[in-house]
């Protein structure tokens, strides 16, 4: 898909490495996503605060 469009592969092994780089894109935007959040939280903490008194 990415990088190992070249080679000549069989069905199967062409499909376990897309499911791979699937996986690991999902994990990095994942991972992406969480970073965001947790950046976000102090953020949203303080307007939380702000909020109540």
């Amino acid at each position: 898909m990415l990088f190992l469009n070249n080679l000549n592969l069989w069905p199967g092994e062409q499909y376990a490495i897309d499911a791979i780089q699937q996986q690991l894109l999902s994990a990095i935007i994942g991972i992406g996503v969480a970073t965001l959040a947790s950046g976000f939280t102090p953020y949203l903490s303080m307007a939380q605060l702000q909020q109540q008194q």
